[in-house]
């Protein structure tokens, strides 16, 4: 997939790109999007484990440049015939400035229309503001709140590992089979 965005590509990301991904990560100290346990910076034997882990399990990531510079990624996560599963991660010094907003959107819509989709949804802690902001720009609607659904990764354990609830934002295709929302809840509130 190949996005062009003006000042932005989005275009999927492969085992070669591992060096985008360890200098993009090289001042991340917390999560970052790839792999099953979220870590902070990339060394290249964990760049390729990850990126191979993603690949291997029938997901993909998407790498957002600006020229040969790796700014942000978007990953695509399918959980259900029709549904996937989006998350996105920008480096640390361009937060703030659109990108995950603008990404979120062109690859959501690139899913639901080109790319064989029916639903792309978002997991949100609840006190993530700025990621709450990105569901509302990209125009997904919030759904519900699952109690302590998300890892936090404190823990190899899950068993002795924190939890936290999840807001879940989503999008549908357009079609006329689908029922037009009349409103959503407040975030936080619970599911209805």
């Amino acid at each position: 997939m190949y996005l062009n965005l003006g000042d932005l590509t989005v275009r999927t990301l492969t085992a070669h790109d591992t060096d985008l991904l360890v200098e993009a990560t090289r001042h991340e100290s917390g999560t970052a999007l790839w792999g099953p346990r979220p870590v902070g910076p990339y060394t290249p034997d964990d760049a390729v484990a990850a990126l191979r882990t993603w690949d291997s399990a029938g997901q993909t990531s998407f790498g957002v440049l600006a020229d040969t510079r790796l700014v942000g990624a978007v990953g695509l996560m399918p959980d259900e015939p029709g549904s996937a599963e989006l998350a996105y991660w920008v480096r640390p010094e361009e937060r703030g400035h659109g990108i995950a907003g603008r990404t979120v959107r062109a690859v959501t819509e690139w899913a639901l229309t080109t790319g064989g989709l029916n639903r792309v949804w978002l997991e949100i802690s609840p006190t993530n503001t700025p990621s709450l902001k990105v569901a509302e720009r990209a125009e997904f609607t919030f759904e519900q709140r699952i109690a302590n659904h998300c890892r936090q990764w404190t823990h190899d354990d899950p068993e002795r590992d924190t939890w936290r609830d999840c807001l879940i934002w989503a999008r549908a295709a357009p079609g006329p089979s689908r029922p037009e929302r009349t409103g959503s809840p407040t975030p936080g509130s619970p599911s209805r």
